[in-house]
Parts: structure tokens; C-alpha cells; sequence
């Protein structure tokens, strides 16, 4: 099978990776992040932004906060986001497209930006900004977050950290202040009414800012208060993730395709495509490596290796992922075919296990925590992709995709397509 190779990534982080223990197994990685033994180590620099949220807090806390948000992940959620949100989304985005195509008839897009402008919008609804889908709230509220994401990654990042750094808290405080707190000014009214018995708690909106006022959250303490710290994971992760990953399976098809023409008609089927995704999530990680610190003396189970008290290792997912006596001997190769079961889990370790299995996973996938669900929701990643492919994507042969040089996430800066049948 031919495998295209991808464009050459930036420079190695392996020097400031290189000062902690690696962990690269699958059994290791699993046991670990699964054990109360090992705490959050990723985030350390950028703790202004992210300080504080779901995704770096343990323990009780933890648990707590999490129960208290996997409401907005529930199957009806996923599907009103789908229905409601997603699908008229594409609808718009495609419509304003055809209006652009060219003298040859056909349709031409960066898919990186495309896709950035769609899932603002998912991300804003699942965190409660209201209005997002105006095209000039919408532009502004996604260059905001795009300087939020970056100062969210910033320990990859291949720019000045500092200058990296005070982009991201300028651009929170503009978020806090044009769009964060008129959405919970608003839904703490609605709290207010709720609480008073004069309305139902069925008219809160099922969002990160009416969970977080229904639960006493008023924003107190400025910019740097703990909700804004939330709404910044949550407006990061929304759009990253698709953004990120949806590329690489759009690379990989093209190549694939053509050495299997025979399956080229189930481009827009959702089984397959659902295949594509998971391939490509195992494939390819959102961050080079996953932080993690050892809260005590720990002996693992899996094969009896200590760790110290203190000691910060450095989990490498896409070794991992690449294990054959898991996927099959063809593990490093792209195969949207490959049978998937229970366990592991398709996309490998990508989102992580334990208590801090990404709580927006099924957002993402449109599978629940059984993967297997009778009834599973086509996620963002998959949504996307079906109408891509029912309009024709094809990777534009006359300009080549290029990666993203500012960081050292596995992501690509533009990818050029071409919507044949738009």
C-alpha cells in the first residue's frame, strides 16, 4: 500500500521533552492515566488561561466539576448541536462558497479556515455565546479564540512564549468583555427567574455558562476568574480538535482512494467515514506528548516500573497508538477499514483515559462513552466530512497543503480543495 508522505513538520521538541522519563507504551499510558498515583503536569506555562480548568484539575474537585458538566454531552444535547447548530452552519458556509466559484465552474476553499469557521460556531453554542452565528460576531469571536488556542498550547509553541502569552490574555479579556459576560449577565437573570419558581429550569440553556450560573457562578473576581478560565478550555477545545484532526483524514483519503478505487462510492457513507476519523485520530495526537506527575512513589502493575515522588514523565500517545499486537501489523499505515471493537478504543489513546478522558469526546466522534451506541450521533468531525464529500472535496493538485509552522502540533496552516460537485 502507498503511503503519501506528510510535508515536512517544524523542528524537534525532543529537547525539552527529552529532560522527563518517557512513557510509550500502550499498557504503560493506560495504567497511568487511569491511576489517583499521577496528577496533571501539562498546562505549567499556560496556567493563566487554563489555569484551573476541567482539564488540569484532579481529585474531588474533578469529579465534581465534571458530573456537573457531562449534561451538555447528553445523546439529546449531541444531537440539537447536530441538527440545530452544525447542519445550518454548513448549509450557510456552502451556499456562500458556490456564489465564489470560478471560471471553470468549480469551487475552491482553504479547508484549515473553513473549518475554523464552522466549529466557532459549535464551540460558542456549547459555551454559551450567544449570536455567533452573524458572519462579523462570528470573525471576530474566532481570531480572539485562535489567540486564546495558541496561548492555550503554548509550551509547543515555536514563537516568542511571552509574546504568545500576552496575546492570549488580551484576547480573554476582550472575549470576557464583548462576549463572555453579556452571555452570563443573561443567563444569570434566567437563574435568578428559575430559582424564583418563574420559569422552568427547562428554559436555561443546556451551555457551560447557564451550568455554571444555575450552580452560583457570577464571574466575581475579574478577568481571572475561575468560569472565564472554563470558557476558555471550552472555546479551545471546540474548535481545535476538529480543526486540527479533519485535515489529516482529507490527506490521507486522496492517496488511499487510489489505491483502492473500488471504495471510492463510499465517500459520503457514514460508516466509513467514521472509520477514516478514527484511523486518522489514532494517527495523528493534538500535542506531541501528554504531561503527567507522579503524586507518590509509584510501581506501575503493568510491568513493575517506578516512578518518584515529584518525578514529571512525558506520555508519548502516537508510539501507543501504533501498537500491533493491538491494531494489526499494518499499525502504521492509514487503513479507515481496520475492524474496531470496545477495547482499545479506535482512535487509541487520543483522548486520553481515566477520569480525564476528554469530556467533549462525543462531540467530537458522535460516539457516547459506549462507543458501540445503537444509535450514535455523527459527531462534528464526521458531520463535516459527510458534506465535504457529498459536494466533492478533492485535495487542489495546484497548491499544495502546508503545515503549521508556529507550534509543534501535528497540524496543518492550509490545505486547498476543490468542491467539484458544489
Amino acid at each position: 500500500m502507498s503511503q503519501r508522505p506528510h510535508p515536512t513538520a517544524p523542528a524537534s521538541v525532543s529537547e525539552f521533552l527529552d529532560q522527563f522519563p518517557r512513557v510509550d507504551t500502550y499498557a504503560e499510558i493506560d495504567e497511568i492515566l487511569r491511576s489517583p498515583d499521577f496528577v496533571q503536569g501539562s498546562h505549567f506555562e499556560s496556567k493563566p488561561v487554563f489555569g484551573g480548568s476541567l482539564v488540569v484539575i484532579d481529585g474531588p474537585e474533578h469529579r465534581q466539576r465534571r458530573k456537573m458538566l457531562m449534561g451538555m454531552f447528553s445523546h439529546a444535547a449531541l444531537r440539537r448541536n447536530e441538527k440545530e447548530i452544525l447542519a445550518p452552519a454548513i448549509r450557510h458556509a456552502f451556499d456562500a462558497l458556490a456564489a465564489t466559484r470560478g471560471a471553470d465552474g468549480l469551487v475552491r476553499v482553504d479547508l484549515v479556515p473553513l473549518l475554523r469557521s464552522l466549529t466557532i460556531v459549535i464551540s460558542a453554542h456549547v459555551t454559551g455565546v450567544d449570536g455567533a452565528e452573524e458572519p462579523t460576531r462570528r470573525a471576530r469571536l474566532q481570531a480572539l479564540v485562535s489567540k486564546l488556542e495558541a496561548a492555550s498550547g503554548v509550551e509547543w509553541s515555536t514563537r516568542d512564549h511571552t509574546e504568545v502569552m500576552a496575546e492570549g490574555v488580551a484576547a480573554r479579556r476582550e472575549l470576557i468583555r464583548d462576549f463572555l459576560q453579556p452571555a452570563l449577565d443573561r443567563r444569570i437573570a434566567l437563574a435568578a427567574q428559575v430559582r424564583a419558581g418563574e420559569r422552568p429550569e427547562a428554559d436555561m440553556p443546556m451551555d457551560l455558562l447557564g451550568l455554571l450560573a444555575l450552580h452560583g457562578e457570577d464571574g466575581s473576581g475579574g478577568e481571572d476568574a475561575q468560569i472565564w478560565r472554563e470558557c476558555a478550555l471550552f472555546l479551545v477545545a471546540g474548535t481545535q480538535t476538529t480543526s486540527h484532526a479533519l485535515p489529516h483524514i482529507v490527506w490521507h483519503l486522496d492517496p488511499w482512494w487510489a489505491d483502492h478505487p473500488e471504495h471510492r462510492a463510499r465517500a459520503a457513507d457514514i460508516e466509513f467515514l467514521r472509520g477514516a476519523a478514527n484511523e486518522s485520530l489514532r494517527l495523528h495526537q493534538p500535542v506531541p506528548a501528554l504531561l503527567r506527575i507522579a503524586a507518590r512513589d509509584t510501581v506501575l502493575e503493568c510491568n513493575g516500573r517506578a516512578f518518584r515522588q515529584g518525578e514529571r514523565i512525558a506520555l508519548f500517545f502516537s508510539a501507543a497508538n501504533r501498537d500491533a499486537a493491538l491494531y494489526g501489523s499494518d499499525v502504521d499505515s492509514f487503513n479507515p477499514l481496520r475492524p474496531f471493537g470496545r477495547k482499545p478504543p479506535p482512535w487509541g489513546l487520543t483522548f486520553g483515559s481515566g477520569a480525564h478522558t476528554c469530556i467533549g469526546r462525543a462531540l467530537v466522534t458522535g460516539l457516547s462513552q459506549r462507543y458501540d451506541d445503537a444509535d450514535p450521533t455523527h459527531g462534528t468531525i464526521v458531520g463535516v466530512l459527510q458534506a465535504l464529500y457529498q459536494a466533492g472535496a478533492a485535495l487542489d493538485p495546484a497548491q499544495p497543503p502546508k503545515r503549521n509552522t508556529d507550534s509543534y502540533h501535528d497540524a496543518f496552516a492550509s490545505m486547498p480543495i476543490v468542491l467539484h460537485h458544489l
